[in-house]
C-alpha cells in the first residue's frame, strides 16, 4: 500500500539496448522519506526472468497501462537484501508522515530479545490445503470463527509478537523507514519494486496461520475482498458489522455500502462506476502488465545505493491496489488513515483481506495469463523476518513464495468478468473515425502548459512491426519533464486519435490509454514543492483496438481533469515519445 498524502514522483529514463527500446515509467504513492535525495544519475539496464530477457524499473498514482523499467547502479556492488537486524530497528521510524501517532508504545518495531537469531522457514507439508474464500460469499459459521480468531489475537499480551496490533506494525516497521541495513543505511522499503508483491504474500500467510492455530483451526483461511467483480465491490458486510472484530471506525464515511470502490478518483464520495473499474483492472493485470517488470515492479537490489521510489512501481501496485487503499481510508484524519497510508493501513481488518485479492491478481496473472516471475536471485534470494503463530522468529526467501501449494492455500474459484470479456468494455463503445493528423503540430521538447486539452502528433518508431515483434515488444507511450506541485491534486487523462476528448469521456472509451494522477491532499505541514517527473503506458492493445498499428503517426490527447482535479498551479510537460520494450 502507499501513503495517502505526499509522494515523491520520480522518473526513469530509456535509452537503447541490445535488447530493444528499453522503457521507463513511475507513479504511485510512496511512504514520505525526509532523507531520500534524488539521484545524481540514472541508469536503465536489462534482467532476466523467466522466459525472456527484460528491461527494467507520495501520493502520485497512475490509472494506466505502464510501460517500465529499472535505473540503476551497477549490479556488481549489488546482491539480495539480508535478514535486517531487529536490534537496530528504528523508533520511531525514519519516514513517518506529519501528524503519525504510532501504537505499541510509540514503536513500529516488532518485540525482541538480544541474541535471538531467525530460524529458516520449512515449507508446511503436513497441512490441508486452505481455500480463501471471497468475502461477500461467507457464511455465518465462517463469520463467527473469524470474529474468534481476531478477537484472540487483540487479546494477546502487548509484547506478544502475535497481538493484532504487533501484526499491524509489521507494516509500518517495513514500509516507513525502521529497517535501515548496511554501512549505508539503505532503506529496506518493500514496496515500489520487485519486492512489493512476494513481502505482502510472506506477511500474510504468518498473519493467516497465527489466526488459524488461535482457535485451532489450521483450515482456517483470510477471505478475499473480491473488489473486481460487480458484487463484490463494496466493503464486505463482515468488515462493517459494528459487533464484530473486523470492524474500524477509521474508514471514509462516505464509502460505506452501498456504495462501490471508485478507482477513477478514490476521494470522491460519488459510486463509483462498474465499467471503469473494469477497465482500470483489466489494464492493470492484462493488457499494460506483459512483462515482470511491469507487473511485479522494477530491482531495487542491496548495495546498490538506489532510492526506491514511484519509478519502480508494478501495475498492480499503482493500481487498484493504491486506488482502493486511498478510497477506504478516512478523509477526516490528516493521512487518510488507517489504510490510507503506510503506517497505519495495517491498524484496519480489511487491508489483510485487500491484499489477499491482490494476492490473488497475483495468482491469476501466473496461472490464468500463463505469465513468468522473475528469476534473478538478487530477489529470490532476499530475505524477509516474520514471527510465526508459534512466537517464532522466521526467515524466508523472497522467492520461495512463488509456489501458492507448497504454503497450502489457493483461492476460491470466482467469476471474472474484467478478464473473461477481455476489452469488450472498451469495444462496446463507438469507434471515431480516424482523425487526419494535419493540423495538429508535431511533439517536441517545448514547455506546454495543461490548462485545458493538449493534442500532439506523435510519430511512431515503426509502423511495419510483424504479428512475432508486436508479440514480443511492448508499445511504449512516454510522456517526460512533466512539472507538477506535490502539494497539490492534479490528473490528467490520456487519449489516442481522439482530439475531441475531454473531462467527461471516460475509462470505457476505446481510445483512453492511461491517467497521471497525484494527490496531494494538503498534508499538514507539508511544503508546496514542483518536481519533474515521467510518466510511461503501455499502448500496444489500444492501438491494435484501434486499428492504427500501423499508422506512421497517432494523436496524443492530454486532458486535465475537472473541479477538484484541477490543481492551482497548472501541470506542464514537455515531451512525448513512443518507444519499445521487450516482453
Amino acid at each position: 500500500m502507499a501513503s495517502a498524502i505526499s509522494g515523491l514522483p520520480a522518473f526513469l529514463s530509456a535509452r537503447n539496448t541490445k535488447h530493444g527500446h528499453v522503457l521507463s515509467s513511475n507513479l504511485f504513492f510512496s511512504c514520505p522519506n525526509k532523507a531520500r535525495k534524488s539521484l545524481n544519475s540514472i541508469r536503465i539496464r536489462s534482467e532476466r526472468r523467466e522466459s525472456s530477457s527484460i528491461d527494467r524499473r507520495r501520493l502520485l498514482l497512475t490509472s494506466s497501462t505502464l510501460g517500465m523499467s529499472a535505473f540503476r547502479a551497477g549490479k556488481s556492488m549489488a546482491e539480495p537484501f539480508p535478514v535486517p537486524d531487529l536490534s537496530s530497528c528504528k523508533t520511531p521510524p525514519t519516514d513517518l508522515p506529519n501528524g503519525a501517532t504510532l501504537d505499541n508504545g510509540g514503536t513500529c518495531c516488532p518485540p525482541f530479545t538480544s541474541g535471538t537469531s531467525p530460524v529458516d522457514f520449512e515449507f508446511p507439508s503436513s497441512l490441508p490445503m486452505r481455500t480463501r474464500q471471497a468475502a461477500h460469499l461467507v457464511d455465518d459459521k465462517f463469520k463467527a470463527k473469524y470474529d474468534a480468531a481476531l478477537t484472540a489475537m487483540k487479546g494477546l499480551d502487548e509484547d506478544d509478537p502475535r497481538r493484532f496490533s504487533q501484526q499491524a506494525s509489521v507494516h509500518c516497521a517495513w514500509c516507513n523507514g525502521a529497517y535501515l541495513v548496511g554501512s549505508d543505511s539503505m532503506d529496506y522499503q518493500v514496496h515500489q519494486s520487485w519486492l512489493f508483491l512476494p513481502f505482502h504474500r510472506w506477511y500474510l500467510y504468518f498473519y493467516e496461520r497465527i489466526l488459524g492455530h488461535l482457535i485451532g483451526d489450521e483450515t482456517f483461511a483470510l477471505p478475499f475482498w473480491n473488489w473486481d467483480t460487480e458484487v463484490g465491490m463494496s466493503i464486505p458486510p463482515i468488515y462493517t458489522d459494528t459487533s464484530l472484530a473486523m470492524y474500524d471506525t477509521n474508514r471514509d464515511a462516505c464509502h460505506q455500502p452501498p456504495v462501490i470502490i471508485n478507482l477513477t478518483d478514490p476521494t470522491s464520495c460519488d459510486n463509483g462506476s462498474v465499467k471503469s473499474n473494469y477497465a482500470n483492472i483489466y489494464t492493470h493485470v492484462v493488457s499494460g502488465a506483459t512483462t515482470a517488470s511491469l507487473f511485479h515492479g522494477a530491482d531495487y537490489r542491496y548495495g546498490s545505493g538506489e532510492v526506491p521510489d514511484n519509478s519502480r512501481s508494478g501495475q498492480l501496485e499503482l493500481s487498484p491496489h493504491n486506488l482502493v487503499h486511498v478510497w477506504v481510508g478516512s478523509s477526516s484524519n490528516t493521512n487518510r488513515e488507517n489504510m490510507g497510508t503506510l503506517y497505519s493501513s495495517g491498524r484496519d481488518p480489511l487491508f489483510y483481506s485487500h491484499h489477499a485479492n491482490v494476492d490473488r491478481m497475483w495468482s491469476i496473472w501466473n496461472d490464468k495469463l500463463g505469465r513468468s516471475n522473475y528469476k534473478d536471485t538478487d530477489l529470490t534470494n532476499s530475505k524477509f523476518v516474520f514471527y510465526d503463530e508459534k512466537k517464532q522468529l522466521v526467515q524466508v526467501n523472497a522467492g520461495d513464495c512463488y509456489d501458492m501449494s507448497k504454503l497450502r492455500y489457493q483461492y476460491q474459484e470466482v467469476d471474472t468478468p474484467w478478464l473473461s470479456g477481455g476489452r469488450s468494455f472498451k469495444k462496446a463503445g463507438k469507434f471515431r473515425p480516424k482523425p487526419a493528423p494535419t493540423g495538429f503540430p508535431k511533439a517536441d521538447d517545448q514547455l506546454k502548459s495543461l490548462t485545458a486539452p493538449v493534442t500532439v502528433l506523435v510519430t511512431r518508431p515503426s509502423k511495419t512491426r510483424t504479428k512475432k515483434q508486436r508479440g514480443e515488444q511492448e508499445e511504449i507511450l512516454s510522456i517526460q519533464g512533466i512539472e507538477v506541485d506535490m502539494a497539490e491534486t492534479a490528473k490528467f487523462n490520456i487519449f489516442i486519435n481522439y482530439p475531441e476528448a475531454d473531462s467527461t469521456t471516460s475509462y470505457d472509451s476505446p481510445h483512453y490509454a492511461g491517467t497521471f494522477v497525484n494527490f496531494g491532499h494538503g498534508m499538514k505541514g507539508m511544503k508546496s514543492t514542483s518536481k519533474k517527473v515521467g510518466f510511461k503506458v503501455g499502448i500496444s492493445e489500444t492501438l491494435e483496438d484501434l486499428d492504427a498499428d500501423g499508422d506512421e503517426s497517432v494523436l496524443v490527447t492530454l486532458v486535465p481533469q475537472a473541479t477538484k482535479f484541477l490543481p492551482k498551479t497548472p501541470i506542464k510537460f514537455t515531451t512525448i515519445s513512443i518507444e519499445f520494450e521487450t516482453k
